[in-house]
């Protein structure tokens, strides 16, 4: 088994009475592209910025490459992470900040990140405050992306991008995994656009670990039947159901395996069953499932 890189155990972070990381237990290890996936406000910064040494803990364990990350350059020089609004003096160029990011990172690749901003059109004489939303999220993406560190840690990485500028990100952020192999961890609360790039995924929802599970896997351990609506209450007796809807017809999401016998109970009460979508089934493992409150909206007060 490979060594650790992420290792917590019971990892928590309270301001005030809020827990904004809740009894976060996970061991991380290997190389790849994981998807740290969660609503806006689920966890997902303040969960990076205390693996990036930059968060004291207020509870539990957390290990970086075997060390607490904190005050630890042993392990600061070996991972980086970026975030869409990067505290840079705004009025540096960002030649200088690469220039900058290239002192302190011996694995910093500048020639590679150089290249990277003539690819996205970004003059490196601009100055970091001249940029826009979009434009600064793309050259925070070209520091982390140049950084040959064993832990590089992406947070929105494309925020405030256009969509082809995304895809481009996309596509770089593939090749330089598949060139310079590492731990790569990309937050975003979208997993449709960044599902094909992960291996694995790491949902959180209100500072709780949900799950942590391979991307194909993930895709495999839920399914949808539709139907009457007797037929399809019958058939999810006992079973995990995440979400239903009740129209003309019935439907229900089963965070289960699909089997063979369960195909056979479908088709004998005549239901039709079909794939969910890795991001639905995220979807409704954090509860978002609002079709009740929807339908409330409508409804005449008495």
């Amino acid at each position: 088994m490979s060594e650790s890189i992420i290792k917590t155990k019971g990892l928590t972070k309270t301001y005030g009475k809020n827990d904004a990381v809740n009894d976060f237990t996970i061991d991380i290890s290997g190389e790849r592209i994981i998807g740290l996936i969660g609503r806006n406000g689920a966890g997902k910064t303040t969960l990076m910025k205390m693996i990036a040494g930059q968060l004291d803990i207020s509870g539990g364990e957390l290990e970086v490459l075997g060390e607490a990350p904190m005050d630890n350059l042993n392990v600061l020089n070996n991972l980086v992470y970026t975030y869409h609004n990067m505290d840079y003096e705004k009025a540096r160029k960002l030649r200088v900040i690469l220039e900058s990011y290239a002192i302190m990172f011996d694995d910093f690749d500048l020639e590679f990140a150089t290249k990277l901003l003539e690819y996205f059109g970004l003059n490196p004489k601009l100055k970091y405050k001249q940029l826009s939303q979009g434009m600064a999220s793309i050259f925070n993406f070209i520091c982390g992306i140049s950084c040959r560190t064993r832990l590089v840690m992406l947070d929105e990485p494309v925020l405030g991008m256009d969509v082809t500028v995304r895809r481009a990100a996309y596509e770089v952020l593939l090749r330089e995994f598949s060139e310079n192999p590492r731990l790569f961890i990309v937050s975003s609360h979208l997993l449709s656009e960044i599902e094909g790039i992960l291996s694995d995924i790491i949902l959180i929802d209100n500072g709780r670990l949900v799950l942590f599970d391979n991307i194909d896997e993930l895709r495999e351990s839920a399914y949808r039947v539709e139907g009457e609506k007797d037929a399809v209450e019958k058939f999810t007796a006992g079973k995990n159901v995440v979400y239903t809807k009740s129209g003309f017809s019935a439907e229900a999401v089963i965070y289960e395996p699909l089997t063979e016998t369960v195909t056979s109970e479908a088709k004998e009460l005549e239901l039709t069953i079909s794939t969910v979508r890795a991001e639905d089934i995220c979807i409704y493992l954090t509860k978002e499932n609002k079709e009740g409150e929807l339908e409330c909206l409508w409804q005449k007060a008495n």
